[in-house]
This record gives C-alpha cells, structure tokens and sequence, in this order.
C-alpha cells in the first residue's frame, strides 16, 4: 500500500494514526501493527472513513475488545477502525426493548437491562468484550445464548451502506451468526419485564457461578477452542493429555485447559503450532474436530 493511502485518510486528520501497534488492544498482547488506526468520533465520519477506504481499495478490519483477537507479527497492512467513541456505544430504552450500540461493553448492556427490570441478558455476565462481537459470535452460556433475543441488527457494509436486518433475516446458531458485515453498528432487543431486586440477585448467582469456573490468570490469557455442541472443550482437552501443553512461550493451562497463557516472548506462530497439535490430538481420540475461539489477523 502505497503514500497514496495515506493521501486519502489525510482529511479525517487526528482520528487517524499509521504504523500502530495492535497488541495492546488485545487480551494476548500478541502482534505487529496495523498500517491506519482509525478512531471515528460517531456514525456520519465512520461511515465516511469506510467509504473513502472503500473507494481506494483500502482493507478494512474492526476492531473489538480483543478478547478473542491474534494478530500475527506483520500485523495488518489496512484500516483497522475501532469504535471507542461513547457515541458506538449508546443504549437506551423503549418498552421492554432496548437498543444498543455495537460498541457498548456487553456488561454494560447487561447491567442497564437488570436496572431497568428487564429480563433476559443476565445469564451472559461475565461474558467479555462488545455487544457487536458477543453478536457476531453468537455469544452464550449453557442457558442460552444472545441471538435469541434480538429484534432487529443496523448494520454497515465494506462499502459504507447502512442496512437493518429483522425478524427472518437474523439467523443464529451455536456460536455462529449471519451478522457478518463490517460493523455491527446498533441492536434491538426483545426482552420480558421483571423485578428489578430479583434480577439483580439473578445476575449476581450467574456471576458468582461464572467466577467460580474461571482461572485467575494474569491478562495475557484467553480462551482457546470454541466448546462444541454437546461437548465441553476443556474435557476433550484434558481427555487427551493436553492438559498444560507447552510450545514456546504459550502454554494451556493445567488447571483449566481451554485457557491460553501467553508469556514474554509469546508469538502467533507459536500459538497457533500448539493449537493445530492439540487440535489433531482431540480428534485422534475423540473424532471431535475442535474449532479455534481466537480470530486471526
């Protein structure tokens, strides 16, 4: 990508920097840079800068809360958009429905719907990261999951349309969804009324259950394979000998095998060797072919 791609983002002067470094934006801290990061102020100048990468055919990624995020050494030669301006992340209410920005904290959605005595997200604290990525990747507990409670999704294409799916158009499964446009940029949610005394006793078991079955590791961890349907990864894991795997500075834990622990001098590379060892051992033993949780720059 040549001087002329930066020519093109000029205009949008300082929600624009180049060559800058995406591993502090993840859970990891693995990675090399992303040539622009752009950090729009609200929906009229992200959908202009999308437009304008657009037009010059310059590669578009956004970026979450980075919970589930590898970025490899050469980082990302494109935009990577990253919506941490308050205005991604507004909720608000009308009758038992609430809409929310794409980029709110899903915690933070989960403790306005209990405010506000509505009931159906309070099983998904815990969860990290934004509403916009809990909903593409279908986000849920043994409960359920998020899907089943949205109304209707605004989205924002790769070349800068806003469009709004409802109703038949959702479809959502076992940590999959058809939300796979570019920006997530708001949802509504169908939601059933409740009080809000008993709601807040309701989050606070799901939190207290939810901690129970989760290491206290330092921050540079993440989870590693997607559980499959009928299946808990961390017993396939430990079932097969996986327990503590090591390869580099990247291990599984011991305690909690479907925990990643990346150590000083941890890289993509040596991530994603273990995780294809284990992978083929889990399905040497067991027949079940585990998918990776992480997304991969």
């Amino acid at each position: 990508m040549g001087s002329s791609a930066s020519g093109v983002l000029e205009k949008f002067g300082g929600i624009v920097r180049e060559n800058q470094p995406l591993a502090p934006f993840t859970w990891l801290r693995i990675g090399g840079p992303t040539r622009f990061l752009i950090e729009p102020n609200d929906f009229q100048q992200l959908i202009e800068v999308v437009i304008a990468c657009a037009a010059h055919s310059i590669p578009m990624r956004l970026l979450g809360g980075g919970s589930n995020l590898l970025i490899r050494e050469s980082g990302f030669d494109g935009a990577t958009l990253a919506l941490s301006s308050p205005a991604f992340g507004e909720i608000s209410r009308n009758g038992n429905t609430i809409t929310c920005g794409g980029g709110a904290k899903l915690s933070h959605l989960i403790e306005f719907s209990v405010g506000a005595g509505l009931e159906g997200l309070e099983h998904l604290i815990g969860i990290p990261g934004t509403v916009g990525g809990a909903l593409r990747g279908n986000a849920g507990t043994d409960d359920d999951d998020i899907g089943h409670l949205v109304a209707s999704a605004k989205l924002l294409t790769k070349d800068g349309r806003v469009t709004e799916e409802s109703g038949p158009d959702l479809a959502f499964s076992h940590r999959v969804s058809s939300l796979d446009e570019l920006v997530i940029l708001e949802a509504t949610f169908r939601l059933e009324p409740g009080d809000v005394r008993a709601l807040t006793k309701r989050e606070q078991t799901f939190w207290i259950v939810k901690r129970s079955k989760q290491p206290s590791f330092p921050e540079r961890s993440a989870i590693a394979f997607v559980d499959p349907d009928g299946y808990k990864a961390s017993d396939l894991l430990q079932q097969a000998g996986f327990s503590g795997a090591i390869e580099g500075a990247v291990r599984l834990s011991s305690t909690y095998p479907n925990y990643l622990i990346a150590s000083d001098g941890a890289t993509s590379t040596q991530l994603l060797t273990l995780a294809e060892r284990v992978r083929e051992g889990v399905s040497d033993r067991s027949g079940v072919q585990l998918q990776l949780h992480l997304q991969i720059w």
